[in-house]
């Protein structure tokens, strides 16, 4: 027996426990969300014979052909974790320890057929030294390539009010579901990450717990959920200016 249940799930997660509970499928809340579809993913690491140096440890790529419509990161993650030798394995001395970079694609329907070893050749030939020159004389000692179809939030136009909300059905009807994820709506609990998926999933998650915790439990103490710094004076300033400038300026590329 349990108490109460965070959905902690994506589309495709939500998409299986809704079909599998006739329950759950009645509530408009939850088949709406069922709906739902999401986008493709590739995940890629990558282990070289050299350390690499780059500007930022933390990059993206963008108009590159190569890509096929997919949106690009990479990250440096020897410098992100200097020191962390369970990046190589333990049998790995340190001197013959080079860059370790993942890689993710984002929309990647149109990479999706390609083999591992080609995805792995696109990164080493064309993005990465395209990128950062001095990626073009390291070699690829070895790689991992992850697909995964449909899995990551897909926030399309017109999908906000089928996407769940934090409260799952609501108190009223189903209190002790809630729901967790990137893609949950908030409420009036919405955190200043709302722009960032691992960090709302990660706040929403915390606010989840503390609210069906309100519901099943006496005397509890709430887990604090820290706020966003607030934005810098010429970042408001901006966003006001634009908001007066609006006021006048037809959308035209909206209609």
């Amino acid at each position: 027996d349990i108490d109460g249940v965070v959905l902690a799930l994506g589309c495709q997660g939500m998409q299986s426990v809704v079909s599998g509970s006739p329950d759950l499928a009645r509530l408009p809340v939850f088949s709406q969300a069922a709906s739902l579809k999401g986008i493709d993913v590739i995940s890629v690491r990558l282990w070289f014979d050299r350390r690499v140096e780059t500007r930022s440890p933390a990059n993206v790529f963008s108009r590159f052909e190569s890509l096929r419509g997919a949106g690009g990161t990479f990250f440096m993650l020897d410098q992100f974790q200097a020191g962390n030798t369970g990046l190589w394995g333990d049998d790995i001395k340190n001197d013959d320890m080079g860059s370790v970079v993942a890689c993710d694609f984002y929309n990647a329907g149109g990479l999706m057929s390609l083999s591992e070893e080609d995805i792995a050749k696109i990164l080493t030939d064309e993005l990465l030294p395209s990128s950062v020159s001095k990626f073009a004389d390291a070699k690829l000692v070895d790689s991992w390539v992850g697909k995964y179809g449909g899995v990551v939030s897909w926030f399309s136009p017109g999908s906000f009010t089928r996407r769940p909300p934090l409260e799952g059905a609501g108190n009223d009807i189903l209190p002790n579901v809630k729901c967790a994820g990137d893609w949950v709506r908030m409420g009036e609990r919405e955190h200043g990450a709302k722009g960032l998926c691992q960090e709302r999933a990660f706040v929403s998650g915390f606010e989840a717990a503390n609210s069906l915790m309100r519901v099943s439990a006496d005397g509890f103490k709430e887990h604090e959920v820290l706020p966003v710094r607030e934005d810098e004076w010429q970042f408001k300033l901006g966003v006001e200016i634009n908001r007066e400038v609006m006021k006048f300026l037809p959308r035209f590329w909206t209609r």
